[in-house]
């Protein structure tokens, strides 16, 4: 987390603030005069509001964060139980070191890096166009937020193929290269849908409650991530790598549809929201 924080922070410099509070506060400042009630810095009332009492109450209330939750924390947890999965299984069926197994890690990576072109293309080819053709029928460049859910829709496919990959090849007659190059598509899939999910809700509900919203589901994702862990070596060991990670996969299919049932019926979710969306 240091080193990747090294390389990801000088990039900040070149960013701009785009958050209106943000800019009004600073605009105040440099003309020394008193920030107005929009600019001014929340009370720790609102803090706890905006950081515990209302993303626990959208993850109840809101069925899109419910669910959008609910599926990136089961792919985040099943991410997490890769890290005791991983030297289980690699040391048990190919007799890999402590080293070995580790190296294994690089295909989560690889996939990782793989969903970064992906989500941009996504952006380039299937987002933009749609903001151009809002312009051009007056609409100021308001785009639904579904549009938004094209790398999850994509990825869904990804997390159970990589783990049914991975289930049935994971066996001293196959090599280790198959289950290893199974984990590419599976981290692909899920960084596409965690990025596409984060895009959609802060879409979806704007900066302020969007991030509520991220609260919510980070509560989810970080919950689920220490909960799989604790069992995973048990489930591996009693249901035998197969049965494990199929359990896995089979979860994944389930949880398939999420994002294309939001891009089909969104709107109308949006609509019966609680708190103030897009409305489009």
């Amino acid at each position: 987390m240091i080193f990747f924080a090294i390389f990801v922070t000088p990039w900040f410099y070149f960013t701009q603030e785009t958050h209106k509070k943000a800019i009004l506060a600073r605009r105040a400042r440099q003309l020394h005069v008193k920030p107005s009630a929009a600019a001014a810095a929340p009370s720790i009332t609102t803090l706890l509001t905006m950081t515990i009492v209302r993303p626990l109450h959208m993850l109840v209330t809101e069925p899109i964060v419910t669910f959008l939750s609910l599926y990136v924390g089961f792919n985040f947890s099943v991410l997490f139980s890769f890290f005791a999965a991983f030297p289980y299984v690699f040391s048990t069926v190919y007799n890999f070191s402590v080293i070995e197994s580790g190296l294994v890690f690089l295909a989560i990576g690889i996939g990782c890096v793989l969903a970064i072109p992906t989500c941009l293309l996504c952006e380039k080819y299937l987002y933009r166009p749609q903001v151009t053709l809002s312009f051009s029928l007056g609409k100021k460049g308001i785009v639904s937020p579904e549009y938004r859910l094209y790398p999850a829709m994509m990825g869904s496919f990804a997390i159970p193929i990589g783990l049914f990959w991975f289930a049935w090849t994971s066996r001293p007659s196959i090599s280790w290269g198959s289950p290893v190059c199974a984990a590419i598509p599976f981290a692909w899939g899920n960084l596409c849908i965690f990025i596409s999910a984060t895009n959609y809700l802060i879409d979806t509900y704007g900066s302020g409650t969007g991030a509520s919203a991220m609260a919510a589901n980070g509560f989810m994702r970080y919950t689920l991530g220490a909960v799989f862990p604790l069992f995973t070596l048990q489930m591996y060991g009693g249901l035998g790598v197969g049965g494990a990670s199929s359990l896995l996969g089979g979860i994944g299919i389930l949880l398939m549809p999420v994002p294309w049932v939001l891009f089909k019926w969104g709107k109308q979710v949006r609509g019966r929201s609680g708190y103030d969306t897009l409305k489009d």
